[in-house]
């Protein structure tokens, strides 16, 4: 399964990374001396990224089974090499070749896998689906053609159908292939971005791009290196937004009500018989509404023991819920919003609750494990 994720990723990422209008990451710059330093991964120049992922795409596709006798691999190296050997006025011509060969691969991948099993077709869509949110990425200029959103923009690539079809890619996961907590902590960072491209103004902020890439890499770590969710959240992190004790209030409000009703009636039943030397007899009447409120009282509060146990399945409902959120939130990175001039304190604190928001918003959530007993 894995395997398929990181298959379908690396079509991507080889695409986008010799696309000539494609994204370019930013390397982190390597002082000039001395000279031969070792670089980390982040530290590469662009040329040894794309050997990476192209010497990483060759191979998962051998080790899947779908280079066809090695054609995979020699046929795309040689229609790359003709695109780099080209000079920059001349990749535009040799570019439709390239995207042709990857679609066709692209479709010949996905028939093999889903004759084998669902699964690994569903995985390696996935992998592919969430690295195209960078990868696809063109540039800013292109991201309207005619006055209709293009393929290559953030509002394409990161819209309501693409996120919705990636959450139930997520949701389809087999169990065990990551952290219990990644798919729906995933499916909220995608609607929190969904945020982000549907304002104009915030999607088309300057940063954007290096974010996004931020954002797919942790995807990266969390799917496919199966990295725990829970070790992004920063210490002594917290939701500001008090959402879920609403939540908690109206899915327990009939035994909230029930328990101060009970409480009341108890405690007006032995007031009113302990009373009764001081302040005269009492009526008939009272007396006995409050012992028939007192008895029902009782018998309320058999009730409410009895259905302890699917108060417990709620409140581990809400505690894995709220859990989830913050865990999204802690996984999300998204450009800071634009506000009006002179507000720019308030920029944090505006990002934030519309990220909360947006994650709560997610078509999954986390399996939930019945309470002892």
């Amino acid at each position: 399964m894995v395997t398929a994720i990181r298959l379908g990723w690396a079509v991507a990422e080889v695409r986008g990374r010799h696309w000539p209008r494609g994204p370019r990451t930013r390397s982190t710059p390597m002082p000039l001396q001395p000279r031969d330093v070792l670089p980390l991964r982040s530290q590469r120049v662009g040329s040894a990224s794309r050997q990476e992922a192209l010497a990483s795409l060759i191979s998962l596709a051998s080790i899947v089974e779908l280079d066809d006798g090695g054609a995979f691999g020699v046929e795309l190296t040689d229609i790359l090499g003709a695109l780099d050997s080209r000079g920059t006025a001349s990749t535009e011509t040799v570019w439709p070749e390239v995207a042709a060969f990857f679609l066709r691969w692209d479709a010949r991948f996905q028939d093999v896998l889903v004759t084998r099993s669902e699964a690994l077709a569903n995985g390696y869509l996935l992998g592919r689906g969430l690295a195209e949110c960078f990868w696809g990425l063109g540039p800013e200029t292109e991201w309207t053609i005619d006055g209709a959103v293009s393929a290559v923009s953030p509002a394409f690539l990161l819209g309501a159908d693409r996120r919705r079809e990636l959450s139930r890619m997520l949701g389809r996961l087999e169990p065990g292939t990551t952290h219990e907590l990644t798919p729906a902590a995933v499916a909220g960072s995608l609607e929190a971005w969904g945020v982000v491209v549907a304002d104009t103004a915030w999607s088309h902020d300057p940063h954007l791009p290096d974010v996004l890439y931020e954002q797919v890499r942790r995807w990266y770590q969390l799917i496919v290196l199966a990295q725990d969710p829970t070790t992004l959240i920063r210490p002594y992190a917290r939701l500001a937004n008090p959402t879920n004790l609403v939540k908690a209030a109206r899915m327990f409000w009939p035994q909230i009500v029930l328990a101060l009703v009970s409480v009341a009636l108890v405690a007006a039943f032995f007031t009113v018989v302990g009373g009764e030397g001081s302040a005269g007899p009492t009526p008939v009447w009272l007396s006995s509404l409050l012992a028939t409120g007192g008895f029902g009282a009782f018998a309320a509060a058999g009730l409410l023991a009895k259905g302890q146990s699917a108060a417990q399945r709620l409140v581990t409902r809400l505690r894995q819920d709220a859990y989830t959120d913050l865990v999204a939130v802690s996984v999300t990175t998204v450009p800071s919003p634009p506000v009006p001039e002179g507000g720019g304190q308030r920029r944090r604190g505006i990002g934030r609750r519309l990220v909360e928001a947006a994650v709560r918003r997610r078509l999954l959530t986390t399996p939930t494990t019945p309470p002892p007993g």
